[in-house]
């Protein structure tokens, strides 16, 4: 765990935001040309 509910696997953070919800953030390098680009998307629990 790192602070506040979240979690870190290589360059994906997971992080708890509410109750059956979390945010899943993860970073890209572009081999070719060694930018980065950050993805961001929300998971939600299905009851």
């Amino acid at each position: 765990m790192i602070e506040h509910g979240s979690f870190r696997f290589g360059n994906t953070k997971f992080m708890l935001t509410d109750s059956g919800k979390a945010q899943i953030k993860n970073v890209v390098t572009d081999p070719a040309t060694g930018s980065s680009d950050l993805d961001v998307a929300v998971a939600t629990l299905d009851a």
